[in-house]
């Protein structure tokens, strides 16, 4: 048996080895490879300080991207060079200066003196907490260049305000942003005050609700936009519920919107307020819509700072 068991091992062992020789005859695509050493990374990079890449490294990181501000709890969002860009050009003011109403829009390409951004450098606003920046953390060097960076800035607009590939604005198209929300109750062709950003509070007793939304785009007309629809839930961050399409109306509501100024409403949904939720419940909206160029977008989307989610809110009183 022993005899058996040695040659039953010989022929198992010299298939292995043949089957081995075979394969080896393949061609290995790593017989050529060579561990070549990669150049370092160049930590530091020498960028134009009147382009978007050169504010953002040396204002827009180090000195506004702090915790707590914009850091993504605030737009303008500047954790990145897209996101300063993309929540600058266009885009509608969170603060409205009464005195100076023509500071509607963050960035004007072309028209620094028209750009709320170097307006909150600049001026005082009655009802703001203060010139920007608010506060400067260390390694901020803003107190000791703020006046170079404020003519960089001035630079850049001026130049028509490019985007880090070298694109105007004029060849881009940014998706709809949120322009205002209103509601009516009972009838009412008045709208209830919708006080800074806090949510809209309903009165008690209330039936029925009208609820309208103003979407601003910078090129699409905005009786032309596209279908849209209105979400609601008790949390921020989770909507489970059925969208309602909202109704295109045959004119708009012109009335004040997030940022201060009138905006036109053009969209509108009516609903029961017992389909919303109880008194005392927080209901949170949130809204979709295209410009028939750019994806659907969700206005507010899940990376919204709160504060503005909060804006985009109803109360129900008890």
């Amino acid at each position: 048996m022993r005899v058996l068991y040695y040659i039953a091992l010989f022929f198992v062992l010299s298939f292995v080895l043949i089957s081995c020789k075979k394969s080896s005859s393949k061609t290995n695509p790593y017989d050529d490879w060579k561990d070549t050493k990669k150049p370092p990374v160049v930590v530091d990079v020498n960028l134009d300080p009147n382009t978007i890449e050169g504010l953002h490294k040396n204002i827009f990181k180090p000195t506004c991207s702090n915790s707590g501000c914009h850091d993504g709890n605030f737009e303008p969002d500047f954790r990145s060079v897209e996101s300063s860009y993309n929540s600058l050009i266009n885009r509608l003011t969170t603060n409205y200066d009464p005195n100076n109403p023509q500071f509607g829009v963050r960035v004007v390409p072309g028209d620094a003196a028209k750009s709320m951004l170097l307006h909150r450098i600049l001026e005082f606003i009655p009802g703001s907490q203060g010139k920007m920046p608010l506060t400067t953390d260390p390694g901020s060097d803003w107190p000791e260049k703020k006046e170079q960076y404020i003519e960089n800035i001035r630079n850049w607009i001026n130049a028509g305000a490019k985007d880090q590939f070298g694109n105007s604005s004029t060849n881009l198209d940014f998706p709809p942003q949120l322009g205002g929300l209103i509601a009516f109750v009972g009838g009412s062709s008045t709208p209830l005050p919708h006080l800074g950003y806090n949510p809209i509070v309903v009165p008690s007793g209330a039936n029925q609700i009208k609820i309208m939304v103003a979407f601003l785009d910078d090129k699409t007309p905005l009786g032309q936009m596209g279908a849209s629809q209105l979400n609601y839930s008790l949390n921020p961050n989770d909507y489970q519920n059925v969208p309602f399409d909202l109704v295109k109306e045959t004119t708009p509501f012109i009335t004040k919107g997030i940022s201060g100024a009138d905006v036109e409403y053009w969209f509108s949904l009516t609903l029961n307020i017992s389909q919303l939720g109880l008194p005392g419940d927080v209901i949170w909206l949130r809204s979709e819509t295209t410009d028939n160029i750019n994806p659907r977008v969700f206005i507010p989307s899940s990376e919204t700072s709160f504060n503005f989610k909060k804006y985009f809110a109803l109360i129900l009183s008890e």
